[in-house]
Formats: C-alpha cells, sequence, structure tokens
C-alpha cells in the first residue's frame, strides 16, 4: 500500500454541510519558519504562572490573528479554542449551522488570509500553500469522544511537548500505573492516555476478507489522523498491521504480558519509538517466561478496550 499523505484525511461519509464540531490540524510545509519555539518550565503544571507556552514567530502572530478573526468572517463558525505549535496549528471549530459551504471553504480561506497578511509582512507575495502542507487533518467529534477531553489535549499540547524536549528522559523509565481498580506497570509516553482519539485493534478469526480489509483501511487511515492504535498486536495480520502503521507515524499503546525487569530497556524498535514519544508500553505484570495463554490474550485484549475508552 502507497504511503498516506499525513494530516489532510477526511473523515469518510461525513456530511461535511452539517451543524458539527470539528479538531482541525494544519500542518506546517518543510523549509517554512516554525510557527513559533516552546518556552517555559514543564516542571510548572499547565496554565501556572511560568509553565511551558509558546513563543510565537511572526508567522505564528498571524495565524492566531487570522483564526481569531475566523468566526467575525464566517459568523456561521465559531472558535471553541486553538493552539499554534512550532510546526502545526490545532483548531477545536463548531459549525453552528446547516452551510451550503463545504467544510473545505472555510479553511482554505482561512489558509489564504494568512498568506495574504503574511505578504504584507514580508514584502513579497506567499499564498497559504507556501505556509502549509496541502489540505488539512479534521476529526468530526463524534459520540465516544469528550470535548472537555479535547479542550484538554489542545490546551496542554505546549506542556507535552516542552516535557519532550527538556526531560527526554521522561520517555525511558518503567513507572507504576493505576488503570481502574488495577495496577500496571509503563514504559514510555504516558501522555498517549491522554489522547482523546485512541481505537482498539482486534482483528478477530470471525472476520470476513472483506471486513478485515475495511477494519485495516479505516485504522490505517485514523492513524494519519493522529488516532493512538492500541493492542498487544498477537496475530500475525495484526502485527503486519503495527508495522504499516508505523510508516505511517503512528502513536501505539502496546499491551505486553511479561513484568518488566529493574535495568528494563524495550527492543530497539520500540527503544526508538519511546525516545520519540511514539509508544506507551504497558504490562501486565506476569513473571518472566510466562507461557502466553489464550486467557492472557483475553486479558489483554479487554485492557486495550479499557485504555481505549478513556
Amino acid at each position: 500500500m502507497a504511503e498516506l499523505p499525513r494530516y489532510h484525511r477526511r473523515a469518510f461519509a461525513h456530511n461535511y454541510h452539517a451543524p458539527f464540531i470539528y479538531h482541525i490540524i494544519l500542518k506546517k510545509k518543510e523549509g517554512v519558519e516554525k510557527f513559533g519555539v516552546v518556552s517555559g518550565d514543564a516542571r510548572i503544571a499547565p496554565g501556572c504562572q511560568g509553565c511551558a507556552y509558546i513563543r510565537k514567530s511572526d508567522l505564528g502572530r498571524i495565524i492566531a490573528k487570522s483564526i481569531i478573526e475566523l468566526q467575525s468572517v464566517f459568523p456561521i463558525l465559531q472558535v471553541y479554542q486553538f493552539k499554534v505549535m512550532p510546526d502545526h496549528v490545532h483548531i477545536l471549530l463548531r459549525v453552528k449551522e446547516w452551510s451550503e459551504k463545504h467544510l473545505d471553504y472555510y479553511i482554505e480561506s482561512l489558509v489564504v488570509n494568512i498568506g495574504v497578511s503574511y505578504s504584507r509582512l514580508i514584502g513579497r507575495e506567499t499564498v497559504g500553500g507556501d505556509i502549509f502542507q496541502p489540505g488539512y487533518c479534521d476529526k468530526p467529534l463524534l459520540l465516544k469522544r469528550s470535548l472537555d477531553g479535547l479542550f484538554r489535549y489542545i490546551r496542554e499540547n505546549p506542556h507535552r511537548f516542552a516535557i519532550r524536549q527538556q526531560f527526554p528522559q521522561f520517555f525511558r523509565t518503567v513507572r507504576n500505573l493505576k488503570i481502574g481498580n488495577n495496577e500496571y506497570q509503563a514504559y514510555g509516553n504516558l501522555f498517549l492516555l491522554r489522547n482523546p482519539d485512541k481505537d482498539a485493534v482486534k482483528i478477530s478469526r470471525k472476520f470476513t476478507p472483506e471486513e478485515k480489509m475495511q477494519k485495516r483501511a479505516k485504522w490505517l487511515s485514523d492513524v494519519v489522523k493522529g488516532t493512538v492504535l492500541v493492542s498487544p498486536f498477537i496475530s500475525r495480520e495484526e502485527k503486519e498491521l503495527r508495522a504499516e502503521a508505523e510508516t505511517l507515524g503512528a502513536k501505539i499503546i502496546l499491551i505486553t504480558d511479561n513484568a518488566f525487569g529493574e535495568r528494563y530497556k524495550p527492543a530497539a524498535r520500540d527503544f526508538d519509538l519511546c525516545c520519540e514519544g511514539r509508544i506507551l508500553l504497558i504490562s501486565l505484570g506476569l513473571p518472566a517466561k510466562t507461557v502466553l495463554t489464550r486467557e492472557t490474550c483475553l486479558r489483554m485484549n479487554e485492557l486495550a478496550q479499557v485504555i481505549s475508552a478513556l
């Protein structure tokens, strides 16, 4: 399967004229100046004085101003929240009523306005296509997703970014983790648990070839939108899906059975993903070399379902 472009996937079978809430992501084009740099102290909780924030560049300030003005230009829209990051932009956008225009029209208008304003600043013509990657990613707020969770996820983006920059060792330490009434071991990026878009991956033997194809396509499509895949990835088909998803930049919560030892370090592939902040390993904590049974597999898949609903 050819590599899918990131950050500009539409939701399948969604009506983009209807009233809805969307999580929009615009990605910076390679070679363009950063929209800002991270400042502040990652050790300070988000929202408190001195906490991590993004100090915007001139281009970043233009982007922020254009987003704020979007709902004045188009009263049918309401900007709930946005965050300008160094290489991408998050917008939580509400379309308040039925629109004759497709969502594309409003996002393209925003990008055009940013290009016009930036051209005035630098004294030469620049279009939005020179600033952002083609298209955009949208995530409609479906019933299983929490609006409060999205608010927090977007608001705390600078904090997570600062943690990765200032404390990379945070992603290379075994930690205790409580989910419900149970204790687990965790290694990697704990912030993946806070991502409001998580989906449990399990390919059942009962699936028809058509169902497998449909689910695989959906998971890979979701990956390029930033959805976190949660699974023990036990079967051959699940392992193959994981490998392909990783080539698309997937973020993964991997459920495993054996306990992490005192000096635990994952295999090279997983360790590299830990350093990039793209994986979280969660262990049931079973003794080393415990035989993998059907019951254990069921436990791991059940935990994946619980985590995907957090």
